[in-house]
């Protein structure tokens, strides 16, 4: 590869400056121009954030009026009511102590056995099974139906108040109150019984005011599969040998952790199936005749290990009663109980059938808000059946008329009435099955009701995003970027005056009305989102007439590049149309990318120069290439069925496929470097270190792989290496190279040298000639390394398989910044449309879907064994939105790729800031079309599983670009490399 050199004028002078260049002076003949361009910097930085402000406001109202909540009553059920004094419950107490055992991710195949499997999962827990069979009056098997969302906190939920949790639930899985409606955990308090605790710090969070007894351990580290069994093992066998205690709780959470980390098809599913078997041998071991032993697990997990979703496997747990007093339960006939294709045809029953059946049976009142029915099999024969029927159906209507939207359905009151005049003459079968309807029927017209979205927020949501995509397209796009500079100082003081006087008008206007459907806060947050609006088309308007922004609007979408941009736009925004088409938008996203890769193979041949024609096809069809290796690498959602084989994973040649990447990637970075002759100086460090970095991740994800397969790898002198020094290596290399690479490496970028060399050679007349190595991309070849430094951090904390798509990503995207200069489209909306689509295509081979149960959790705890803010929140940030993250970072190589140093800063700036809000402007249509589908699609059968998940992706997404832009884009690397550049260049 040839080397350019260049000279520049006045080189001497520039090498004086080289040689005396500090971050901290001024050229004094340059002070206005930094000046300038600061202010430039910080009006851009405010315009920026306004922007995201109003995007923030609008996200949430949506999100308000979108995520379902449902109604809660206040009112608390007791002994003394109608409905239970003097009704003969008490013949329906039949045990005087209950013991829980909550497995987490019990899923329902783990318990059944599966002769024909030599799965790690089957055939392990075998005791439930076997003691139903041996014992059927003693023992009751069940499979166990949550709600969605499955995940442990809305489990409690239901699992205790007998209610349905609602999506957005969900978000509050990690921030857990105290559940103040009622529930069977607070009459027991109530009605003077003793609880005691074990495990899962969840109960801790949401029950402690009614726990006598507390033990909780951290229930968030999934890479801790012991910690937390052992000491439910530990505390609670003891405590069955003391009388200290009416109701005893053990959660366990090894088993989902297993599921969270490995899997449920490795062998630590079995050792720890084998462990809850003999722990479940050793409680009975312990229990008498008047305590009932309960065993179920919250949720299940789906094929990867995973929750959250409402796959069949994620929403079908176990559930597994137990007692040692004869004919305590009763048996249905042997054909519900039929375990064939692992008990596809098993008898089930909700979870919240578990809270009227066990407060009955442990003679407590039904919690108020329930709405499930007893579980037959618990009962001893139909005519207590019957009654705890009778009993349930006066707790549900009584719910029903308590509550304004519910009382007034005259079906359901009609049918309650007619129960209510049979029970004394109607047979146990005939009312059973009555009460059987009614309850259904009012399940169903309970989920349709909290199926009522909240369409005025949802309403003002979609108008406030409408209208900051709006100004984003104005300003970016319609108004010359020169001219935005200079706009912006009117804009700006105009948004911050509109905001404080829009605020203080909407908020007393909601102090003298006060309006029962919104609360002041949300009012003042309107009031915030109008006055940015406001401030920022008063002086738009003042200078542009509508019309002229309309007509230029069609000037700017003319030209073959400008209209394909277009037509990608609108592609990507299409799919959220159809759920066949959202739920392969990997796919979509790979055949656009490809699309241009072969467009721009044919545009390449048009080049002018022989050389940018070589080099362009080059690119293009690398382009093309991998774009195709990277899209077979692929995390399955389970809408796809068997049209996706899965082949994200961890095996050991992937891991070893870690080094030849530390060796490989650099150079293909130096290459790049070479081709403008920019390996100078900065670049050859960075490179080293980057080099460094690598191998580092590579031996962290080595040591992880150890760690996990330890006991089946047959090299000896890994096995006689200790758990606790590999867990303990792990720790100290990632923090050391997290460390590093976002801290310590960014410090050095922005007090470190450019990637120049100046090379001064003496001529025949004995005058000294100089010549800059790099001049020529100056400015590109040192904002790389600021992306490098980023690269870092995010290879450290993606899997294995996800750092070999990153390193097509990184090649994918230098070749694409060559084409944008052969194909002078630097400046065309159709490169920071095809940024826009690496960052949402990479997103899935890298090891995700838009999906709840595809976020990898596990990488929180990479750097820490426990949730510590931000060291817990930053992995999983960065696992989850990395590539988001390094196309934001990358903006502005679009402009500083292979350009010289420019005696107009101010102006390179504005194109900067123009690229960064075409790029913002895009990702905001795509949120926007989310926002709209979803909208459309609320009453679709498949609106909770594909189209709310990926709004609320799409929202994620739009939150970090802009924070990304704002924190690092515009103030801290564009601006601080322009300010340098200019100072030594002049």
């Amino acid at each position: 590869m040839s080397t350019i050199t260049d000279q520049p004028p006045d080189a001497e002078e520039v090498h004086k400056r080289l040689m005396s260049n500090n971050r901290s002076s001024r050229a004094t003949k340059n002070q206005v121009r930094f000046s300038k361009l600061r202010l430039a910097s910080v009006l851009y930085t405010i315009l920026f954030l306004s922007i995201a402000i109003l995007q923030f406001i609008a996200l949430g109202f949506f999100t308000k009026g979108f995520l379902l909540s449902r109604q809660v009553l206040d009112n608390h059920s007791s002994l003394t009511d109608d409905v239970f004094s003097n009704s003969g419950a008490e013949q329906l107490r039949n045990f005087d102590k209950a013991v829980f055992v909550i497995i987490d991710a019990l899923r329902f195949d783990f318990v059944i056995p599966d002769p024909h499997s030599d799965k790690p999962y089957h055939n392990h827990l075998t005791l439930p099974y076997e003691l139903t069979s041996k014992y059927p009056g003693q023992s009751v098997l069940l499979k166990f139906l949550a709600d969605p969302p499955t995940t442990t906190l809305q489990r409690l939920k239901g699992l205790t108040t007998g209610s349905l949790p609602t999506f957005v639930d969900a978000g509050s899985n990690f921030d857990g109150d105290v559940i103040d409606e009622d529930n069977f955990i607070k009459q027991l308090y109530s009605n003077g019984k003793l609880t005691s605790f074990v495990g899962d710090d969840t109960w801790q969070a949401v029950f402690g005011p009614f726990l006598n007894q507390s033990r909780p351990y951290d229930s968030l580290n999934v890479w801790d599969l012991h910690t937390v069994d052992n000491g439910v093992i530990e505390h609670l066998l003891p405590q069955l040998e003391t009388s200290e205690w009416d109701v005893l709780v053990g959660h366990l959470l090894g088993v989902d952790h297993c599921g969270h980390r490995y899997g449920p098809d490795h062998y630590a599913m079995k050792d720890k199936q084998l462990q809850m078997n003999e722990f479940l041998g050793n409680i009975i071991d312990k229990l008498d005749e008047d305590t009932l032993l309960v065993v179920f697990g919250d949720h299940g997990m789906d094929r990867t290990g995973n929750h959250g979703g409402d796959s069949q496997d994620e929403l079908e747990a176990a559930l597994w009663m137990y007692s040692k007093k004869p004919q305590s339960f009763q048996s249905l006939s042997q054909g519900n109980y039929d375990i064939t294709g692992n008990g596809k045809n098993y008898r089930a029953v909700n979870q919240i059938d578990l809270v009227p059946t066990f407060s009955l049976l442990f003679g407590l009142p039904i919690p108020f808000n329930s709405l499930g029915a007893p579980i037959h099999e618990a009962f001893a024969n139909d005519e207590d059946f019957k009654l705890a029927n009778h009993l349930t159906v006066q707790q549900i209507q009584r719910y029903r008329n308590h509550s304004s939207s519910l009382k007034d359905d005259k079906q359901i009151n009609a049918q309650y009435e007619k129960l209510m005049s049979s029970f004394e003459s109607s047979a146990p079968e005939t009312y059973n099955a009555a009460f059987t309807e009614y309850q259904t029927l009012s399940l169903e017209r309970c989920k349709d009701l909290w199926a009522r979205f909240d369409m005025f927020s949802i309403t003002v949501g979609i108008s406030l995003f409408f209208i900051s995509v709006l100004i984003l397209i104005i300003y970016f796009k319609l108004i010359p970027s020169v001219v935005g500079t200079q706009l912006s100082e009117e804009i700006v003081p105009a948004i911050v005056a509109m905001s404080l006087l829009s605020t203080v008008i909407f908020s007393s206007v909601s102090l003298v009305l006060k309006p029962g459907f919104i609360s002041m806060g949300w009012v003042s947050l309107l009031g915030v989102a109008v006055g940015i609006i406001v401030g920022f088309f008063i002086p738009v308007f003042d200078r542009y007439s509508p019309l002229w922004l309309i007509r230029t609007s069609m000037d700017k979408v003319r030209g073959f590049w400008s209209l394909l941009g277009m037509l990608f736009i609108f592609v990507h925004c299409a799919i959220f149309a159809s759920n066949s088409f959202t739920i392969w938008e990997d796919r979509i996203l790979a055949h656009l990318l490809s699309t241009f890769g072969f467009i721009a193979l044919l545009k390449s041949l048009q080049a002018r120069s022989k050389v940018d024609r070589v080099m362009g096809v080059y690119h293009s069809v690398a382009f093309m290439v991998i774009t195709r290796v990277t899209s077979l690498v692929s995390v399955c959602r389970e809408e796809q069925g068997d049209s996706c084989v899965p082949t994200f994973g961890i095996p050991w040649w992937v891991v070893s496929l870690l080094c030849v990447n530390a060796l490989i990637l650099p150079e293909i970075i130096k290459g790049f470097y070479n081709i403008s002759a920019s390996y100078h100086s900065a670049a050859p460090l960075w490179n080293s270190f980057f080099r460094a970095m690598l191998f580092m991740i590579a031996l962290y994800w080595g040591l992880e792989y150890i760690e996990r397969n330890q006991s089946i790898i047959e090299i000896p002198l890994i096995q006689h290496l200790q758990l606790s020094s590999v867990h303990f290596a792990k720790f100290t290399i990632a923090r050391i190279v997290a460390g590093i690479t976002l801290l310590a490496a960014n410090y050095a970028w922005s007090r470190g040298p450019l990637c120049v060399r100046l090379d001064i050679k003496h001529n025949e007349t004995s005058s000294k000639e100089a010549c800059i190595m790099g001049y020529h991309n100056v400015y590109g070849s040192e904002y790389f390394l600021l992306v490098i430094n980023f690269l870092s951090a995010i290879m450290l904390f993606t899997k294995p398989m996800g750092q070999l798509v990153i390193f097509g990503f990184v090649f994918q995207l230098l070749g694409f910044l060559e084409l944008t200069k052969i194909l002078e489209i630097r400046e065309n909306l159709i490169s920071p449309v095809v940024m826009g689509l690496l960052g949402g295509y990479y997103f899935f081979p890298t090891g995700h879907q838009a999906t709840i149960p595809s976020i990898n959790w596990e990488i929180g705890f990479s750097l820490v064994e426990s949730i510590i803010f931000p060291l817990t929140h930053i992995p999983i940030t960065l696992n989850t939105f990395g590539s988001f993250i390094l196309v934001a970072l990358s903006m502005p190589l679009l402009t500083f790729w292979r350009i010289p140093p420019s005696s107009k800063p101010i102006s390179l700036y504005a194109r900067i800031a123009e690229n960064c809000g075409t790029l913002l402007t895009y990702q905001s249509v795509v949120t926007l079309t989310s926002l709209i589908f979803a909208t459309v699609f609320r009453r679709h059968l498949m609106v909770w599983k594909i189209f709310a998940p990926r709004f609320m992706f799409a929202s994620m997404v739009q939150i970090v670009i802009n924070v990304v832009l704002i924190v690092i884009v515009i103030g801290f690397g564009s601006g601080g490399l322009i300010v340098q550049i200019t100072r030594i260049f002049g």
